[in-house]
């Protein structure tokens, strides 16, 4: 075997070991306002990054690690752990405005806070109450250079999504999509979007394929779009899953007293 056979089969198994993805997508909101989202994926592995944040989902042990690159600091751990951490510190804070708002105001806003409290703290999977029906049309679009199929889904006979799915990607075979879904969740356990993912038509569409642009319709006529932008297959180093070296690690009442206090409770509701 020459160095070049030696050297291709070198690169053949770095590749194997190290395969992952690499996903870029734009969000477009009702008001024309665009987000950007890379998604980072490898061996159960995914990060999530934007702008101004990155979160990194370890689903091999059910931990989040959550980087502030402002404060050159990160804090992992579980949902549970997150959620109680989280909690302690938006408790004194509401405790400071309370003692300062009239006695008609504290009433609305422990109201408020025990709707939120009860929200965040639940870390049961609800199941969806809506029939979420999945209709293929014949309508076929090209978008980076694959064949994408759309579909509808339907919910009590109204329109609530269109979805843009190839089969000639799979970035998420290799992912545990339950576990992924269940985890997002549990994360934000009042969204619709989330009972929407825990349909098995979800989970075969994530597991089969990929979505490459999707465009929800609320009630009020209005659409949010998300697009990927970018899609590739990658070898990742295992460290890029991790906080940089030079971040130490923190609670999270300590980062959160960094930051901004709450200013408007009216935001505790939304």
């Amino acid at each position: 075997m020459n160095k070049l056979q030696i050297l291709f089969l070198l690169l053949l198994i770095h590749g194997n070991i190290f395969a992952g993805w690499v996903i870029t997508e734009q969000s477009t909101d009702p008001y024309g306002n665009r987000f950007l989202q890379t998604v980072f994926i490898q061996d159960n592995l995914i990060r999530y990054e934007t702008p101004s944040s990155i979160a990194i989902i370890d689903l091999n042990n059910n931990f989040i690690t959550i980087v502030f690159s402002q404060y050159r600091v990160f804090w992992s751990g579980t949902i549970s752990e997150l959620k109680t951490s989280s909690l302690e510190s938006y408790e004194r804070q509401i405790e400071e405005i309370i003692a300062a708002l009239h006695p008609s105001e504290r009433e609305a806003l422990a109201s408020i806070y025990l709707k939120f409290k009860q929200q965040l703290m639940d870390t049961i999977v609800a199941q969806p109450t809506n029939k979420f029906v999945l209709v293929e049309t014949d309508i076929n679009d090209e978008i980076l250079g694959y064949n994408a199929t759309k579909y509808n889904i339907i919910s009590d006979s109204t329109l609530v999504e269109s979805v843009w799915y190839t089969e000639e990607i799979q970035p998420y075979s290799d992912i545990d999509i339950h576990n992924m879904n269940s985890f997002m969740q549990q994360l934000s356990p009042g969204s619709g979007r989330s009972k929407l993912t825990q349909t098995s038509e979800y989970y075969n569409l994530l597991k089969n394929g990929m979505l490459l642009k999707s465009v929800e319709y609320s009630p009020e006529g209005n659409t949010y779009e998300v697009v990927v932008t970018n899609i590739r297959d990658i070898s990742i180093v295992p460290e890029f899953f991790l906080p940089p070296d030079n971040y130490h690690k923190a609670e999270l009442s300590e980062i959160l007293n960094l930051m901004p206090e709450i200013k408007d409770y009216d935001d505790l509701d939304r």
